[in-house]
């Protein structure tokens, strides 16, 4: 499904006043990014926990370490000509490759995931279809076949994908979620704990 089918399929199914199709035509698409945004942060977040994204971290993590070892055998004569000393004379503040190092280590520490294709796109368009439909003053209720998990289907690019437990357990979840703020001449999307 194309991004414009997205877009003329969710506003069929919202149905917005005439005067304020655009309005919703934005909110729409500023979802779509959403979802693309959130899947893309998941997906680097996955791949460094992976096992093929762990080796390659593991070897970026002895070269930093290699690397960190071999600046501080240098003389202090010269050493401060070198960049790893960016912030090393802020008191309190680690060097620029120790805060590599302790990100490097952080992806380490963390256990690999179950591999499940498509499994985040579909939650983050199942979150995102409730947070659209709330901002539009429709119902979002759990049920098969209702727009809430019509709309998820829409946003996650796939009809026949079957949503409705993660529709569920969206509702149970206290995560956070994006409001809407309409002011005089401008519109804000904010995060907000349920």
């Amino acid at each position: 499904m194309t991004r414009k089918q997205q877009i003329h399929q969710a506003l069929r199914l919202i149905a917005p006043p005439t005067q304020q199709r655009a309005e919703c035509e934005q909110d729409i698409k500023f979802a779509l990014s959403r979802v693309d945004r959130e899947v893309k942060a998941a997906r680097a977040f996955q791949v460094a926990t992976s096992k093929k994204g762990k080796a390659q971290v593991r070897r970026y993590y002895a070269a930093l370490r290699r690397t960190r070892s071999a600046y501080n055998a240098l003389d202090e004569a010269i050493r401060f000509w070198f960049s790893l000393t960016e912030t090393a004379y802020v008191a309190g503040k680690p060097a620029l490759i120790d805060r590599e190092i302790e990100i490097a280590e952080s992806f380490l520490d963390r256990p690999s995931p179950r591999p499940r294709k498509e499994a985040k796109r579909n939650k983050v368009a199942v979150d995102v279809a409730c947070d659209l439909l709330a901002w539009w003053g429709r119902k979002v209720a759990a049920t098969r076949g209702g727009n809430a998990e019509r709309l998820s289907k829409i946003l996650a690019g796939d009809l026949t994908v079957d949503l409705f437990d993660h529709l569920r357990e969206s509702k149970r979840r206290l995560g956070p979620t994006v409001e809407k703020v309409r002011g005089a001449n401008f519109i804000v999307y904010r995060t907000r704990r349920r």
